[in-house]
């Protein structure tokens, strides 16, 4: 076999290992650290394509640089091991980036709900576990009390203006969101609005409305605010989360 085709023929078995490697990521990422729809709200895309950089296209491609069949079997299993060696520390690198950017809380604050990914409070020495008292959904959401006075105003303020800690992002503000429901839905935007200045929202919304069962007024509409898509979130009046649709404005603009 001439030594360009068998080059060829050791990057494709190098791609198709990476590419089972990848599909597992995938997977993990779109059923625990990035469930709908916070994989394109939260950046799990974003790190993603970083990831497959690496992982489908490095490691085959050198590869296909240094791999020659005129080589001892040693030789040739040295060369693809330090490869190996390379594409696995920087594929850990990118899931722990990953992973270390998941959202595990979904905070509402002022009028609009916020994702809090994981960095944000463990970089605060933040026990993780600690929001599971908030529910058993992954990410909880979470009502954010601001204190008015005495010494947890000037802690709040002092994270806030000296930290740069927004109040999303401070754990010890989160409260259930069951107790505060009257609050958050006195943010809820007009649906019919929203559909009317957004006809491509529309047919989502449908969707999530007939799955429920239910008619547009049965229903409580509030925004999602992230980094990299804005979400709009349905919740029956009880405070469960029934469905979501992607949001092609901003905050504000409705």
């Amino acid at each position: 076999m001439p030594t360009v085709r068998r080059r060829h023929t050791a990057a494709g078995l190098h791609f198709l290992g990476s590419l089972s490697v990848f599909a597992l990521l995938v997977g993990i990422l779109l059923l625990f650290w990035y469930p709908s729809p916070y994989f394109s709200a939260s950046g799990g895309w974003q790190g993603l394509r970083l990831v497959a950089a690496v992982d489908l296209v490095l490691g085959p491609l050198i590869t296909l640089i240094i791999f020659n069949p005129a080589k001892s079997r040693r030789e040739l299993a040295m060369d693809l091991g330090v490869v190996v060696l390379i594409q696995v520390a920087a594929l850990l690198w990118g899931i722990r980036a990953i992973y270390e950017q998941r959202p595990v809380a979904v905070a509402f604050l002022d009028s609009s709900f916020y994702t809090v990914p994981a960095a944000a409070l463990t970089s605060q020495g933040v026990d993780l576990q600690t929001l599971d008292r908030f529910g058993v959904s992954h990410p909880v959401f979470v009502y954010v009390e601001k204190p008015v006075a005495g010494e947890a105003l000037q802690r709040f303020e002092q994270r806030l203006e000296q930290d740069r800690i927004p109040p999303h992002e401070q754990a010890e503000l989160y409260r259930p969101l069951s107790e505060h429901l009257s609050e958050v839905f006195g943010s809820s935007l007009d649906i019919d609005q929203i559909m009317q200045a957004f006809p491509d929202m529309r047919s989502g919304v449908e969707r999530v409305l007939g799955d429920a069962n239910g008619s547009r007024e049965d229903f409580r509409y509030l925004a999602l605010t992230s980094r990299y898509r804005n979400i709009l979130l349905i919740f029956d009046t009880d405070g469960t989360l029934i469905g979501t649709v992607s949001a092609p404005y901003k905050t504000g603009e409705v």
